[in-house]
């Protein structure tokens, strides 16, 4: 018998830290990328933070737009 492996395609991962994959903001992220795209996206518990990894890399850019936006926010807010 013959085990087959079955192998993705990575575009990237990016690591969220500071969030779990429980953080209200990150889970309201999940549901907009499955309403709008079809692109697969996997969720782990990394080290510092959420992990995810991304099969499109136009969808790991829209991410990355995501969490910058939010750490501006924040940042403002507690200034």
């Amino acid at each position: 018998m013959v085990k087959r492996r079955k192998e993705e395609e990575i575009a990237g991962v990016l690591e969220f830290e500071g969030r779990t994959s429980e953080d209200p903001e990150f889970l309201e992220w999940v549901a907009g990328h499955k309403a709008t795209n079809g692109g697969k996206i996997r969720v782990s518990q990394g080290g510092r933070g959420v992990r995810v990894m991304f099969a499109k890399e136009a969808d790991m850019v829209l991410w990355q737009a995501r969490s910058d936006q939010a750490a501006k926010r924040k940042k403002s807010a507690t200034s």
